[in-house]
Parts: C-alpha cells; sequence; structure tokens
C-alpha cells in the first residue's frame, strides 16, 4: 500500500526544504553543464561553499530518523549502514569540494609551487573518509553484503544481477580515481565539480529509497535511476576531453585515462587492496606531473 511522501518525523520540515532543494540543484547544475559546459561553481564566488555546505547538511539531517539496524532482504529501504556510509561518502565530496575552494581562494591552484601540498591533503581527506566507511561496515555489516551493490532485486536473472554488480563496482572506482586525479582549478570544471557530480547518485539513491518504502516506485525502478545517475560523473570526462587543446593532450592526460582502468583491473580481477591501489594511482599520477615540468613543482 503507498503511503504519504511526508511524514511528521521532520516537525520543523528542514530535511524536506534541503532535500528538494538540493535535488533542484543537481539538476540545474548538470542542465547547465550539459547545455553550456560549465556548472558555474567558481571558486572566488561568495556562495560557492554554500553549495557543499546545503548538501552536507542534508546527508547530517538524515539522523533525525529511526531506521532498523540490519538490511532487509525483502524490500529496498535505508538501514543504519547504509544511512551512515552516505553521510560519509556525501562528506567526502562535500568536504573536498570546501577544501578546493579555500585554497583557489588562498592562491594554491594548478600554477602555485604549493599545489603538491594541496594533492597530498586532498588524497588524505578521501583515505580518511574511506577508513570511516570500513568501520562503519565493520560495526553494522552482518552478512557480507556491500551496501549498494547487492541492494534487492525483482525477478532479475543472476547473469543480469552480476552485470550490473560490476557496473556499480566500476562507476565508484571511477569516481575514486576522478577525486583523486582531478585538477583544482578556479572555474570549478576539475575537481570542484567532479566532487559535486559523485555527490549526486549518493544523494539521490537515499531519496529513491524513500519512495520505495512508500510504495511509490519499485526495487527494480531504484535500480533504473541509481544506475543512471552514476553516469553523470561522466560528463566531466566528456567534457575536459572536449575543452582540451592538443598542447593539454600530453602524458598527464593520458594517464588520467589508463590509471583508472589499470585501478579497474587489479582490483576487480585480482582483488587488490583498494588503499594500496589508490596510493599508486596517487603517485604515479604526481611523478608524471612532476616529469612534465607544469603545475606542481617549478
Amino acid at each position: 500500500m503507498r503511503q504519504p511522501l511526508f511524514t511528521n518525523h521532520d516537525k520543523y520540515h528542514l530535511h524536506k526544504i534541503l532535500g528538494f532543494g538540493c535535488l533542484f540543484n543537481f539538476f540545474l547544475r548538470i542542465y547547465w553543464l550539459v547545455v553550456f559546459g560549465s556548472m558555474y561553481i567558481y571558486a572566488d564566488s561568495q556562495t560557492s561553499l554554500l553549495i557543499p555546505i546545503a548538501h552536507l547538511t542534508l546527508s547530517l539531517s538524515s539522523i533525525i530518523f529511526q531506521v532498523p539496524q540490519t538490511r532487509l532482504n525483502s524490500k529496498i529501504i535505508i538501514w543504519k549502514e547504509l544511512q551512515l556510509h552516505n553521510m560519509i561518502f556525501t562528506s567526502r565530496s562535500a568536504i573536498i569540494m570546501i577544501y578546493s575552494i579555500i585554497c583557489i581562494r588562498n592562491n594554491i591552484n594548478i600554477n602555485s609551487k604549493y599545489y603538491y601540498l594541496y594533492q597530498i591533503g586532498k588524497l588524505a581527506l578521501i583515505l580518511l573518509h574511506h577508513m570511516l566507511a570500513d568501520y562503519i561496515t565493520l560495526k553494522y555489516n552482518m552478512n557480507e553484503k556491500t551496501t549498494t551493490r547487492d541492494i534487492n532485486w525483482e525477478n532479475i536473472s543472476d547473469n543480469v544481477k552480476s552485470l550490473v554488480k560490476k557496473y556499480y563496482a566500476i562507476c565508484q572506482i571511477l569516481a575514486i580515481n576522478a577525486l583523486i586525479l582531478t585538477d583544482n582549478e578556479k572555474f570549478g570544471s576539475g575537481a570542484i565539480e567532479s566532487a559535486f557530480l559523485i555527490m549526486f547518485p549518493i544523494q539521490l539513491s537515499t531519496f529513491l529509497m524513500t519512495l520505495v518504502r512508500k510504495s511509490i516506485i519499485s526495487n527494480i525502478s531504484w535500480h533504473i535511476f541509481y544506475g543512471l545517475s552514476l553516469l553523470s560523473p561522466f560528463l566531466i570526462v566528456i567534457n575536459t576531453i572536449n575543452g582540451a587543446t592538443e598542447g593539454n593532450k600530453n602524458k598527464l592526460e593520458f594517464a588520467k585515462i589508463y590509471l583508472p582502468i589499470l585501478y579497474i583491473i587489479f582490483r576487480l580481477e585480482y582483488n587488490f587492496n583498494k588503499y594500496y591501489l589508490m596510493f599508486h594511482v596517487f603517485t604515479i599520477n604526481m611523478y608524471i606531473q612532476y616529469k612534465n615540468n607544469n603545475r606542481m613543482i617549478v
């Protein structure tokens, strides 16, 4: 039976207002990116910091809702591990956006001799958030299932499930690599926009789970919409490639293509440790930047 979308749990309507505001913000900026080639999240704008703060506040405000401690097998609904994971990975994007904006405002950009410190700091933030997520998994996971790749299905063959789970895993790996490899640019087209787009599927998935719990959409609809949302960060890649000049299409840009591919192979086929792979992607990228004698060390 379909249930009402709005309840009395959100007494002051903070979560609802933030939720629809953030959803509108996502769709508006993705539209701008597709049509105009930019999401207009400029580091020197007075309002740029409000964007990650609003999205992070939305995720943190979900703590007001009581959720089951364990996953239900029959239906897609939010449970404690997923709730905390979504907070952590939203925080990952939001904090990187805030960190990147602050660095730009303090003239630590791709042309600064201290830029390598920005990259090291960004990697540390990524690692910290993933360690927090692993701690949450260790504390709350009872069945060795991942939070998103093992979400419930409806009448789907095992072969299709396996393919979709691999697609989810690849998209998550590409998101990690995008955060590590993108540069910090004043007009947001690198790390800032990447972090914002990577946050989109995370926050949308939670909203979609609410719709499933209210019987507004089905389990399979959740997978369809979530799967489509995972395509959004590819807009950054396409936009970057289209906007690159011949002079910029060098070893550094090429590395940002083959390093994620190698990460996928070593992680999914050989089960290499993700922290080991993150560190090596970061180190190789830094080395190539140094050898190119551009951006990092002058």
